[in-house]
């Protein structure tokens, strides 16, 4: 339980130094940020409220849930680190003391629960929208969790923690 999750939060604790530590403000996150573009979220900004240690003031915070987690700040970063290891630290940090996330991420809970992830696989199609799936594709196919029972168990907890 409470254990475990301490131990993850520090794993990410590590991460989100890095990225205060070796963050040279350049600016290429944001640029490529989808969410920066139409959200008070900045990548670039976030990085450096870490590098004044001034995380106190993202924590509870509604831009920390705008990331869309699409890796461009990764992608673009010319250091190889990126805000997006900061920005799930600080989602997983917000959760671990008790401050609600956004309710609109309970559509996305209850898919993990009912499917073992956010969503079944599906076909992709070519230019020719020819379809393929997994298999076709020599891909893995994707394994749902080991005690489907515990695992819902926990995502229960945590929704109605945040949302008593």
């Amino acid at each position: 339980g409470k254990v475990m999750a301490l131990k993850r939060l520090s794993n990410h604790e590590k991460k989100h130094m890095a990225v205060a530590e070796q963050c040279t403000q350049c600016g290429k996150c944001s640029s490529g940020c989808p969410a920066a573009r139409n959200l008070a979220l900045r990548p670039r900004k976030i990085a450096l409220t870490a590098q004044r240690d001034q995380l106190d003031e993202l924590i509870g915070s509604e831009v920390i849930w705008n990331c869309t987690q699409c890796h461009q700040c990764m992608e673009r970063c010319p250091r190889e680190i990126t805000p997006y290891d900061l920005i799930i630290y600080l989602q997983n940090l917000t959760v671990y003391l008790g401050y609600p996330y956004p309710k609109e991420l309970d559509v996305i809970l209850n898919s993990v629960k009912r499917y073992g992830a956010i969503q079944l696989p599906q076909e992709v199609l070519d230019n020719e929208f020819d379809a393929y799936d997994r298999q076709s594709l020599n891909l893995p196919l994707l394994k749902g969790p080991k005690n489907i029972d515990q695992f819902n168990e926990a995502i229960e907890t945590i929704m109605k923690e945040a949302h008593p």
